[in-house]
């Protein structure tokens, strides 16, 4: 689930446009594969510069191909979530599901 402040922006018109337009662009390079291990196919548009409220509002950072990667999901999980305090996959919808350690 998007942070509290990066929710509106996650839900907006012009996000999904620009998300739906940079997954067009990748599969003409490359079929769409994750940029990270270019083994699988991208599931996730992400930013690069993770989202802060210092920066939700710079389109530089948040509308800009420049700042994306199209990730399979086992990449993004691990670039996002890999921090040993935050642990999470995502279900076929790409919502976020935590993992509790066993």
């Amino acid at each position: 689930m998007a942070k509290e402040f990066a929710r509106k922006f996650y839900d907006s018109p012009a996000w999904r446009k620009v998300r739906k337009s940079y997954i067009a662009h990748r599969m003409t390079i490359d079929g769409g594969l994750c940029e990270m291990c270019h083994d699988k196919p991208g599931y996730i548009v992400d930013h690069k510069e993770e989202l802060t409220p210092d920066n939700i509002n710079d389109q530089m950072i948040t509308m800009h191909y420049r700042n994306f990667q199209y990730l399979c999901q086992a990449c993004h999980n691990r670039k996002t979530f890999g921090k040993e305090e935050d642990r999470y996959c995502f279900d076929d919808e790409g919502n976020p599901i935590p993992i509790t350690p066993p």
